[in-house]
């Protein structure tokens, strides 16, 4: 039997499926992240094996397995040296003896994500999670990207801006700086610390992790609810920088005057009223035929996609 192997490997988690050559899925795996930007090369080949040979395991199988297509998006494959490090990972010992390597597409998380999110030839998808990223491709097939250039060079539109924006915000409350703003109050208690003060050794003992700064995102949310200025001020501000992403991606492949579909992801999306809202208002000021529509399958669907059209490249 003829297999094809897709696989989405995120930040936080690895997810793998197996399909026959019509796309059926006829096995899964799990793991932790393979994304050598969060674990370090090592631990992502580990993660990324056990998750396909567990699927591999799943399907119960006799016969020797070998995929004959395969797709495998990673998060953080965004330079040209990520993407010679992400093949030495795929093609790693164990794996690399199931896979071919001309029928095997090896790309960013973004990339599977838009595939699975839409049918339209004309779409863009749009990241606002811990980290931000926007990515679309045209009817011609041209490939165009903005911002996911991690928490230094370009994270705008992130949960990990919006936390930063709010921690930046409480300190300057506290100097007199800055307004006074409920964030002095609800992030201490998120946290469960006592003091204003105590936030310096939350935020530098122990390695830096972004996630723990993204995941404020959702307090900043709670307190734009409860008509707190400078948290409604800081979601609006990271809504137009991802309406930015969004309108430089469409502009250069010639959206302007077409139906296309963008997709949106992530936890940002949660804060409909001063995030959601603005981005889908702005967007529709300037892109009158664009639809919205949010990911509801899983990014790994893409995956098994993309490793079907590779096989029509044959």
């Amino acid at each position: 039997m003829n297999y094809l192997l897709g696989v989405d490997g995120g930040g936080s988690k690895t997810t793998v499926q197996i399909a026959d050559i019509g796309g059926r899925v006829i096995s899964q795996g799990f793991y932790g992240s393979s994304s050598y930007k969060s674990v370090g090369i090592n631990r992502a080949i580990e993660n990324l094996n056990i998750a396909v040979f567990d699927a591999i395991k799943n399907l119960k199988t006799s016969e020797a397995i070998y995929f004959i297509s395969s797709c495998f998006g990673f998060a953080g494959n965004d330079a040209g040296e990520d993407s010679k490090t992400y093949r030495k990972i795929v093609f790693n010992k164990k794996l690399g003896g199931y896979l071919d390597s001309k029928r095997t597409v090896i790309c960013n998380d973004t990339r599977i994500g838009l595939e699975s999110g839409s049918e339209n030839k004309n779409k863009i998808i749009i990241i606002a999670g811990t980290g931000s990223n926007c990515f679309g491709i045209n009817e011609d097939g041209e490939q165009i990207g903005a911002s996911g250039w991690d928490f230094i060079l370009a994270d705008e539109g992130s949960g990990y801006e919006v936390g930063l924006k709010a921690l930046k915000a409480v300190m300057r409350a506290y100097d007199g700086r800055g307004e006074k703003t409920l964030l002095s109050k609800t992030i201490l208690e998120e946290l469960k610390l006592k003091e204003i003060l105590d936030l310096t050794k939350w935020a530098y003992d122990g390695p830096f992790s972004k996630v723990k700064i993204g995941a404020l995102a959702k307090t900043v949310c709670k307190t734009t609810e409860m008509g707190d200025k400078v948290s409604i001020n800081i979601l609006a501000e990271e809504a137009e920088e991802a309406v930015v992403s969004v309108t430089t991606v469409a502009n250069k492949l010639g959206f302007k005057n077409k139906n296309f579909d963008l997709i949106f992801v992530g936890s940002l999306f949660k804060c409909e009223k001063y995030f959601k809202n603005i981005l889908i208002s702005r967007l529709r000021e300037n892109f009158p035929k664009i639809t919205f529509l949010p990911l509801i399958a899983n990014p790994v669907e893409g995956a098994v996609k993309l490793a079907i059209e590779s096989l029509k490249d044959f």
